[in-house]
């Protein structure tokens, strides 16, 4: 006898699953309000919240004194292999309000929310609902753990992110507006001046343009061509061919790891972010299914979900590729639950056994805003329970503790007491992994060792000879040491072992360790041999 529920709790059940999507907004609130919690408390910390912070901040405070970058290597200064909008950026701010971590996270946080605007607005142009699109940029903001807390960090990924979500926009959405095209191809243009893989969504765009708006694509291609071409041929002219060695020699040199592909496939597409991934497949089905080959021309965002795809499996698959990496693709990601709900729309629009005309496409392109009566709204009712549910599991995936991401007193208290601690020391101080705390206590910062390992083809190479000299002439009254991988690499770890001694261990009181990333801190002091 099979079993039935009672019409009372069919009722309860049907009265519940319609607050999903309500409950799926007021999540997506929640998720948001806990994001701006941790950016505004983290903005002003004083110190490093990622190790890299510190070298990015030495690269800014440089170009704000006309100093150069790049350079060969040298114990004063190693360039980070990014690409350099974010530091012309961040040394304006600086000139302006100083050397410190503020002026850089507030580039950081401002593109993070720039990105939650366009998520919202592709999204509602793309779904036709309000409550989706606010879901899709309350997942944004949700995945903040999911990429390891990166979204206000002195990094270019935020920057990036924003820029080339921002320049695709503008191309797919450009119709006849040759002004669109322009500003699409200078905005991509300064995604690839910030991070090199920029090229590979102009790329795709540049093929999508080419087959919906014919010869007017050229122009986006011409422009983009210039506006990248020649900074990297004068940055490159001005440095002696130093730009292009790191920019692209060493930027390149990271080996790849088939394990890495796997785990990227695995455990982040369809682990930690598997209901947006699922759904953007079902997108992917859906329309392949329904188009053809001729998806390429009615789906631009599924060619930009791709190519985030790749982008970000391309940074995951190197050694040394940390979760801001996953950046690209969950923020295009975020937009499936609108791409899902217009596929739904138009399935139930129109009959799914028989492929649709050109003219019936042409009307449901994605660049033209979706209007529908509203019996199609009340086809559409029984799917939102089930989007709502899926924008859940995302959610829920994602959740975290707020308080983990936020530097309290202590940390300030103990990286104060690390600053006068390096002040007090009569003499020059090595830092090695922190220049800018050297800087803070008054000492002339010099060149942060973990970047000067990467330039060196991950340690293959000499270290500088100039910092070869110092150690061995004890120029440095004190060197403080993370003891991480990058200050334990032979050549190094044998020059400290013949020129200096060990002569404090540092305690979490005495030095701050740092909370996103690699976690590392200060350990070690030495000092001269006698």
């Amino acid at each position: 006898m099979a079993y039935r529920l009672s019409p009372h709790v069919s009722r309860l059940t049907s009265h519940a699953l319609r607050f999903l999507p309500g409950l799926a907004v007021g999540v997506a609130l929640l998720f948001g309000l806990a994001y701006l919690l941790i950016a505004f408390s983290r903005i002003a910390y004083p110190y490093d919240l990622d190790f890299l912070e510190d070298s990015v901040l030495m690269q800014s405070a440089r170009l704000a004194e006309a100093q150069p970058v790049y350079a060969p290597l040298n114990a004063e200064f190693v360039p980070h292999v990014y690409m350099p909008l974010y530091f012309w950026l961040g040394g304006l701010l600086v000139k302006l309000a100083g050397v410190s971590f503020a002026p850089l996270r507030l580039i950081s946080l401002a593109a993070t929310l720039a990105t939650a605007v366009l998520i919202y607005w592709i999204a509602r142009r793309a779904g036709g609902l309000r409550w989706v699109a606010l879901a899709c940029a309350g997942l944004w903001l949700g995945g903040y753990r999911l990429t390891d807390g990166w979204y206000e960090l002195a990094r270019v990924d935020p920057l990036f992110v924003a820029l080339s979500l921002g320049g695709f926009m503008l191309g797919v959405y450009a119709g006849a507006s040759t002004r669109r095209l322009v500003v699409s191809a200078v905005v991509l243009a300064l995604a690839f001046l910030t991070k090199q893989t920029g090229v590979v969504f102009a790329l795709g765009l540049s093929v999508y343009l080419l087959i919906t708006v014919g010869r007017r694509a050229w122009l986006f291609v011409g422009v983009y061509a210039i506006l990248i071409v020649v900074p990297v041929v004068v940055l490159n002219a001005q440095s002696d061919g130093w730009f292009n060695y790191y920019a692209f020699g060493i930027a390149s040199s990271n080996p790849i790891e088939i394990d890495r592909i796997v785990n990227y496939i695995r455990f982040e597409l369809f682990g930690s972010l598997a209901a947006l991934s699922v759904m953007a497949l079902m997108v992917g089905v859906l329309s392949v299914r329904r188009l053809g080959l001729s998806v390429i021309r009615e789906r631009p965002w599924l060619i930009g979900v791709t190519l985030a795809v790749l982008i970000s499996g391309m940074g995951r698959a190197s050694v040394g590729g940390a979760l801001n990496n996953l950046m690209s693709v969950y923020a295009w990601l975020c937009l499936s639950p609108a791409l899902l709900v217009r596929e739904w729309r138009i399935i139930q629009t129109t009959n799914p056994l028989r492929p649709m005309t050109r003219a019936e496409a042409a009307g449901l392109r994605t660049h033209e805003p979706l209007r529908l009566s509203s019996s199609v709204l009340r086809l559409f009712s029984p799917r939102a329970e089930l989007l709502a549910a899926a924008i859940l599991l995302q959610f829920a995936l994602g959740v975290y503790n707020p308080f983990r991401f936020i530097p309290n007193a202590e940390l300030r208290r103990s990286g104060d007491r690390l600053i006068a601690r390096i002040a007090a020391i009569d003499g020059e101080v090595f830092v090695m992994m922190h220049p800018y705390y050297a800087l803070l206590a008054g000492k002339p910062p010099s060149a942060q060792i973990a970047i000067a390992w990467h330039a060196r083809e991950r340690g293959v190479l000499p270290l500088p000879g100039d910092l070869v000299d110092r150690l061995q002439s004890r120029y440095y009254a004190a060197i403080i040491s993370d003891e991480s991988l990058f200050e334990t690499d032979p050549p190094l770890a044998e020059l400290l072992e013949a020129y200096y001694v060990r002569s404090e261990l540092l305690t979490e009181s005495d030095a701050p360790p740092t909370l996103t990333g690699m976690v590392v801190r200060p350990q070690v002091v030495y000092v001269p041999r006698r």
